[in-house]
């Protein structure tokens, strides 16, 4: 049984990203239920922050909060805290349905740690906007509470837990080692991950429409093409530093089910192509859409024509690629 007892009172923080996928294809439906995918993600610097600390108590402490506040996120959504649609928005589980919960379960038995957690998760990204919000929690929640236990973060076990917990969580946990990478081309069902090196930082503009779309809902409506394209070109023009011609070379397969059910999704896309934004498309299964810009500046600048026209009643970001794993503070 581990015990550590040294390790009481110390915090493990760090701020989870968000990410975007620049090219999503469904290539079988498997048995088990899910889809063997070819996708390319890339981390992106909208964040939350999860502090992490070990208690001498058998049981998992969950605390979870929007930031800078609910009552801010709620206006800037456009709905009322309590209504139907602000509890869809706003209303985060802080049980065994939230990942975060579910992965410190998972790491306490697997590493057999008798000890408990208590964890404190400040919530911006969406849920249920494609931007793997959940997953980056859960994959920084292994990650600290290895920290705290002296674990290494290249244990085969955490990445193997990963994989169990949520198709993204890998993704976020990077690749095990101790150099954070830029991007991955994730294939199974997205937890076998391969590198990839962007070179330079990619700036974007990501729009949450307000709507929650259910993953297994956006899948469940999709269908596997005879053919599925192939992510080689995209990921090539990446590597290549060739940002401002990969529009040709994305896709996602999911796009098309996601409007079925939000038929703000189009409305969302039609915008953006109409503020001369080509690049722009549906991130996982949505609801989330971005478009990639030419500079930091000119993304701040559409987004802030964006936020006029679009909110209150959404998200508008600037925001630019970053790494993963999020980086870990103990103190």
């Amino acid at each position: 049984m581990r015990q550590v007892t040294d390790q009481y009172g110390k915090t493990a923080q760090t701020r989870p990203p968000a990410k975007l996928n620049l090219f999503l294809e469904l290539l079988a439906r498997r048995p088990d239920g899910f889809h063997d995918i070819d996708t390319v993600m890339i981390p992106i610097d909208w964040r939350d922050e999860l502090q992490l600390q070990r208690i001498p108590d058998n049981r998992i402490d969950l605390q979870v909060q929007w930031l800078p506040s609910q009552q801010i996120v709620a206006q800037r959504l456009g709905v009322e805290i309590g209504s139907p649609d602000g509890r869809n928005l706003l209303d985060i589980p802080s049980d065994e349905s939230n990942l975060v919960h579910r992965a410190l379960a998972a790491f306490r038995e697997a590493f057999d740690v008798e000890d408990g957690f208590c964890c404190q998760l400040g919530k911006q990204i969406p849920a249920g906007a494609g931007l793997g919000g959940a997953s980056s929690d859960a994959a920084s929640a292994l990650l600290c509470a290895a920290h705290l236990c002296d674990i290494p973060a290249d244990t085969p076990l955490l990445s193997e837990l990963a994989a169990e917990i949520g198709s993204d969580v890998p993704f976020f946990l990077g690749m095990g080692g101790p150099d954070p990478i830029d991007g991955a081309r994730a294939t199974g069902r997205g937890e076998q991950i391969h590198a990839i090196e962007l070179g330079k930082k990619i700036d974007f503009i990501v729009i949450f429409p307000a709507i929650c779309l259910s993953t297994a809902a956006v899948y469940a409506a999709s269908q596997v093409p005879s053919k599925p394209r192939d992510a080689t070109a995209l990921v090539d023009l990446l590597q290549d530093q060739k940002t401002t011609d990969l529009g040709p070379a994305m896709l996602n397969r999911l796009t098309e089910p996601a409007k079925k059910l939000a038929p703000q999704i189009a409305e969302i896309l039609e915008s953006l192509w109409h503020d001369q934004l080509r690049t722009c498309q549906l991130t996982g299964s949505g609801s989330a859409c971005f478009a990639i810009s030419t500079s930091s500046g000119h993304a701040k600048q559409a987004a802030s024509r964006l936020r006029a026209r679009l909110e209150p009643g959404g998200f508008v970001m600037a925001t630019q690629s970053t790494q993963v794993p999020a980086k870990i503070d103990v103190s």
